[in-house]
């Protein structure tokens, strides 16, 4: 394990191509940003508290999830033309509330949602902007979701009663529910489908599930593993650690950490979620599998990270308490349109 006190400078990972997106929680927008050069492309109005967004698989359109406020309860998706960089419509979801982990599905017209007070996600279909069937989750205040790639199943974190369930999306059916830690909420699972990785909030650590034989190793150590992601080549996995101002990248084949950085806690905002900590919270990888993006709420930024030297190459100004982050490799120019 290496640990790094990291003096952040805004240089860009070497070779680097393509374009983040940001929510803003308190700010209602989403910051779209150049990875190259980390410079600001856009800032785009949302609905209120926008905490979750993906990417579409052909770059070319954002979906971020507007949750809400406490005792106002949000029940739309905000829909970003990342060609134009421009807000290209809201979806409203009706009676489904409090709308948080998202995803597409391959070919991009389908997306499926978790909506936190049904305890259901929610199979949206962008040709209608119309909800199209839901299927349980078996669990209290489904938060988080990650969608194996191939679409055929998706996993939940179930804060409410500490478990995992796993999605037949095309049955609209759970599967089966896992127990994993108290107050689970960051979730990925790797690109072969074989391995749920759940962080628990309460207990401080991170559970590797076996899909197959339902066994599960524990990673401990953590103080909120707060965020989660695997890359592509399903070498590495990276967790965020808001509570003790940390990155930890992590070996997923050993479960054992190759770099632990730990953010430097100056230049704090008033509105930090964790005194004296940085707070890095949401994470994406890119495709090339070296690079992650992670969201700093207690700074307002976005960092870019090098997962094989383990160090920080960058950072980009977002807005106020960043939050949810994607990567999509599509690179928009200045004058708005994209391209591959």
């Amino acid at each position: 394990m290496i640990a790094l006190w990291v003096a952040v400078t805004a240089l860009a990972g070497p070779g680097l191509r393509g374009t983040v997106v940001v929510t803003n929680m308190n700010d209602n927008t989403a910051t779209v940003i150049d990875a190259a050069t980390n410079r600001v492309l856009a800032t785009l109005p949302t609905g209120e508290a926008p905490h979750e967004v993906t990417i579409s698989h052909d770059g070319r359109t954002a979906l971020v999830t507007n949750y809400g406020v406490r005792g106002k309860p949000g029940n739309t998706l905000t829909v970003l033309d990342l060609e134009h960089l421009a807000v290209a419509r809201t979806i409203d979801l009706g009676r489904y509330q409090r709308p948080h982990g998202i995803a597409f599905f391959r070919g991009d017209t389908m997306a499926v949602i978790t909506a936190q007070g049904d305890k259901a996600v929610l199979l949206l279909d962008l040709r209608t902007d119309k909800v199209v069937a839901t299927a349980p989750t078996d669990g209290a205040l489904s938060h988080m979701l990650a969608l194996v790639p191939d679409g055929r199943r998706v996993f939940t974190t179930n804060l409410g009663d500490n478990t995992v369930t796993e999605i037949d999306p095309a049955a609209r059916r759970a599967v089966r529910t896992f127990p994993v830690g108290k107050q689970p909420e960051g979730i990925a699972v790797a690109p072969d489908g074989r391995t749920v990785w759940s962080g628990s909030n309460g207990d401080s650590i991170v559970v590797v599930l076996d899909v197959a034989s339902a066994r599960a190793d524990t990673i401990r150590g953590f103080g909120r593993p707060y965020r989660m992601a695997v890359t592509p080549d399903g070498k590495r996995a990276v967790v965020t650690d808001p509570e003790r101002s940390e990155i930890r990248i992590i070996n997923a084949a050993t479960k054992k950490a190759e770099h632990l950085i730990k953010v430097a806690a100056d230049s704090l905002m008033a509105t930090t979620e964790v005194p004296g900590s940085a707070s890095p919270e949401g994470v994406t990888v890119a495709p090339d599998s070296r690079h992650a993006f992670v969201t700093l709420q207690g700074r307002n930024r976005m960092v870019t990270i090098d997962l094989v030297a383990g160090t920080i190459v960058g950072w980009a100004v977002t807005g106020t308490w960043s939050d949810g982050i994607a990567f999509t490799a599509r690179v928009v120019d200045r004058g708005g349109a994209s391209r591959p």
